[in-house]
């Protein structure tokens, strides 16, 4: 009977060990539309890996979540990996680089298989620490009914500056009298990540790295004259009563309150927007300047020190979250970009496509993606690039006299940050 017992204990011990789980935190920085497929993706993941116990957290927008991982970090109590915003920051300067061992160590992961600029965009001074994900690009959206009031061909949006800039006027409009008008041409909510498009348009690559002593010095480019053209053409839009002054903020109602011809900003709204406005709306590129040039956005996939069986185990879900059947299943459900040039050749996203225009749009951009290097100041930076926006839409600082303060300030923040 003893003997019995032993055994049942040996075999109960052996399948005990058998169905024990992994249990990895993953904090995730995206929310409504986008939130909820990557919260399907896991639960699938899950499913397919009972091994693995997934504890998913929405760690909030992408400020909030910069805060938290900020605090864990200085807690040590950082999440095992996580969709989070400016991840490189998180983990290069703290020598993190093991998702990058992963990748080179295994062989099933096509590393080539992903677009350049949004390595770039994964990179801290040079080096691959995470993965990109949720990637977006700025695009053009314009109001097709408002377009046809000012006698534009709603088929034919705006593709360069000038076009931009002149549509833009005719569709600004004081329809009720009171000497201020309350249809505006253009907006955009996001006026750093806006200029910054504009710039790289203008052939000026925002910053550039500069090799020293086996490392990289990090050195703004606003004391260019193409910086200056451009912060230049930037008033000229306020000038002639193409963009309104200080109401960056409400570009989003204005667009959606039908009271805005053109709206710059991020693919990702694609999904929330189609079919859900009381007007026909088009997407189209950003117009260009001297060239096409789109900055990447988003938030990247990183996998934080932990024990080697969690680590393993975070490893296992981005790489699954990046296979390009995912990649294609999210960026369809949220507009997204498709990180894999695979993704892009399955025939469920041809035919989504075929049904789906403006979602094309916005991907075959990634041709133009452009990304700078991660580093410390870089959050600060466009934060400064948001004032002075704001001191020369006002008038409060001349466009030559902006740019030197930008360039001399910045450069001050990635100095004393390093």
């Amino acid at each position: 009977m003893r003997k019995l017992m032993l055994i049942l204990m040996v075999l109960l011990v052996f399948c005990t060990l058998g169905l024990s789980k992994t249990k990895i935190t993953f904090w995730y920085a995206i929310s409504g539309t986008s939130g909820e497929a990557l919260k399907t993706l896991i639960d699938r993941f899950q499913t397919e890996n009972p091994t693995i116990e997934v504890e998913a957290v929405y760690s909030g927008k992408y400020a909030d979540t910069a805060q938290k991982i900020t605090a864990a970090l200085a807690a040590n109590a950082l999440p095992n990996g996580g969709v989070i915003p400016a991840g490189p920051i998180f983990t290069g300067p703290r020598g993190n680089y093991a998702i990058l061992d992963y990748m080179l160590k295994d062989p099933t992961f096509d590393m080539s298989d992903f677009y350049d600029g949004m390595w770039d965009y994964a990179k801290y001074k040079g080096k691959i620490c995470a993965v990109p994900y949720n990637i977006s690009t700025p695009v053009l959206y314009y109001n097709k009914e408002l377009m046809e009031k000012a006698g534009l061909d709603p088929t034919k949006p705006p593709s360069t500056w000038e076009e931009l800039l002149d549509y833009a006027k005719k569709i600004t409009q004081d329809t009720n009298g009171d000497g201020t008008p309350d249809v505006w041409g253009l907006n955009m909510a996001d006026t750093a990540w806006i200029f910054k498009s504009f710039l790289l348009q203008n052939e000026n690559d925002i910053v550039k790295a500069i090799p020293k002593n086996e490392d990289y010095d990090i050195v703004p480019l606003f004391d260019q004259a193409s910086a200056l053209e451009t912060a230049e053409y930037w008033k000229t839009l306020i000038d002639e009563n193409a963009m309104p002054v200080g109401l960056h903020s409400l570009a989003e109602k204005q667009f959606l309150g039908n009271t805005l011809g053109f709206y710059l900003g991020t693919s990702s709204r694609i999904g929330t927007w189609t079919g859900n406005t009381a007007f026909d709306f088009g997407v189209g590129f950003l117009p260009k300047g001297k060239r096409l040039g789109i900055p990447i956005g988003g938030a990247v996939l990183v996998l934080f020190p932990a024990s080697k069986d969690q680590m393993d185990a975070t490893y296992q879900l981005i790489k699954w979250l990046t296979q390009p059947d995912k990649i294609a299943e999210f960026a369809m459900k949220t507009g997204y970009i498709p990180i894999r040039k695979s993704s892009l050749d399955l025939p469920e996203m041809k035919a989504f496509f075929e049904t789906k225009p403006f979602y094309k749009t916005a991907f075959e951009q990634s041709e133009y993606a452009f990304s700078y290097w991660h580093f410390d100041a870089m959050g600060t930076m466009d934060s400064l690039i948001v004032e002075v926006l704001e001191k020369i839409e006002r008038g409060v600082s001349t466009t030559k006299e902006g740019m030197k303060w930008l360039q001399e300030t910045t450069v001050e923040e990635i100095e004393a940050s390093m």
